[in-house]
């Protein structure tokens, strides 16, 4: 019987929660046989990075995927490889959850050199899956199911998935309904679209055969953000998100597959934002031109701006010794010292420190705001917006409450993560670059 690996991905998944697992659940009865080991995320500690570390099997400063976000401003080559369908001219300054392939500088583990698949590999609703947007396509895997929503000259969303094949939608959304992107972030965020990603992960499972199928389940990021990680509330995103499992463990059992559930980082309980573009345009480093969204960041003609993700920000500047002036004396601000750097790192690079997270706001309260500050806008905002998780319904927009926020996540500690690898005796702790060569082990 030819050997199957199924890869869970459960973001924010920590050892904690890991006891809340209902034992009675597909996922609770799995987990019964098996030893979490400790798993340490790669610097920084959030998704993108994280997945493009986990599929590679290399570090940050090899693969590329130094953030959520890229700078895109800073180069031609990046331009060049952004999705160009919504808000392009905003995607070439700051592009965040850009979904090309084509951005990675290494590839997946599973790929030889010619990038053909050495198993037949899914990738489902992970980033960078999609083979690309420039020249030569660059395919990450042989199944990809990823969200692409279209936003229309109105403003609406069209509820999309791209995939590969490309009749892997429709069928799903025959047998499913559509998939519920409004479920998938934003205010009303919640089960709905974890459990249509493990439906659809146990179909692709079944009817299309892959030898590795990798699936992220995003349930948990919600509530934890919202409440924190030591919540009543998170207590039931992992019952939630376990329950919405049991089709897809189902599935993987019965074919006699291995099942990996890991989780890309832990959530850290957060009481303290930081706004680092404030005090960089304070300082007279960032300035600002008037479009038709209001005023925006001029990155040409800014000496310094920071490109937050969480707890840890990118700050590109033309006059570092200024820069880290206006920054170093911030309480919760550390000036983070890298050895190694890529391309697309920041001259400086911060980290939160322990209950703080960044706000990538840069305008001060009695500033009218962009446009899209108030919208649920992933593309146009040059950076990560926890707050999108609420609504203001007095104001009717996206709440400018950030002290909302509860849980955060992107400075990693020692096997913050978990990993647990069906019948498999692991070190205590993991590097998230050895996943890779684990699951090569499992699957040879």
């Amino acid at each position: 019987m030819s050997k199957r690996v199924c890869v869970i991905d459960l973001p924010g998944l920590d050892h904690n929660l890991l006891k809340h697992i209902p034992p009675q659940t597909a996922l609770g009865q799995w987990l019964a046989g098996q030893t979490a080991a400790a798993l340490t995320p790669p610097f920084p500690a959030v998704t993108c990075t994280v997945q493009a570390t986990l599929t590679t099997g290399v570090s940050p400063v090899r693969h590329g995927i130094i953030a959520n976000g890229i700078s895109t401003f800073r180069s031609p080559a990046d331009q060049a490889l952004i999705d160009p369908d919504n808000h392009a001219a905003y995607r070439r300054q700051i592009s965040f959850w850009e979904q090309s392939n084509q951005l990675l500088d290494a590839p997946r583990f599973w790929q030889n050199e010619y990038g053909q698949s050495k198993w037949r590999t899914a990738l489902l609703f992970f980033q960078q899956s999609m083979p690309g947007f420039g020249v030569g396509p660059k395919p990450a895997a042989d199944i990809v199911l990823t969200p692409k929503p279209e936003h229309g000259p109105d403003g609406k969303i069209t509820s999309l998935c791209w995939s590969n094949p490309p009749d892997l939608v429709p069928r799903l959304f025959q047998q499913l309904g559509p998939f519920p992107l409004m479920n998938y972030w934003g205010p009303m965020a919640g089960i709905p679209a974890s459990k249509w990603i493990a439906q659809a992960a146990a179909i692709v499972w079944n009817e299309l055969h892959p030898a590795l199928q990798w699936t992220y389940v995003p349930h948990l990021d919600y509530d934890l953000q919202r409440f924190g990680p030591n919540s009543p509330q998170a207590i039931a995103a992992i019952i939630d998100a376990a329950t919405a499992l049991n089709p897809l463990i189902e599935a993987v059992r019965a074919s006699h597959g291995q099942i990996v559930l890991l989780s890309e980082y832990a959530m850290k309980p957060v009481n303290t934002v930081i706004q680092p573009n404030r005090i960089l345009r304070h300082a007279g480093l960032l300035t600002t031109h008037r479009t038709p969204d209001g005023d925006v960041v001029d990155y040409q003609n800014s000496q310094a701006f920071a490109m937050v993700d969480h707890q840890i920000a990118h700050v590109y500047t033309t006059e570092v010794t200024a820069t880290r002036n206006a920054l170093e004396n911030t309480p919760g601000v550390q000036i983070v010292a890298i050895a190694d750097r890529h391309r697309r790192d920041g001259e400086l690079v911060l980290a939160a420190a322990d209950k703080a997270w960044f706000d990538y706001r840069w305008w001060a309260d009695a500033d009218a705001p962009p446009t899209f500050a108030r919208t649920v806008d992933i593309h146009r905002k040059p950076g990560y917006d926890p707050l999108e998780l609420f609504w203001d319904r007095a104001a009717n927009g996206i709440t400018p409450n950030a002290g909302l926020i509860k849980g955060s996540h992107g400075v990693p500690q020692t096997g913050e993560a978990v990993l647990v690898v069906e019948g498999a005796t692991l070190a205590s702790v993991i590097e998230a670059t050895e996943v890779a060569g684990i699951i090569t082990r499992l699957l040879s």
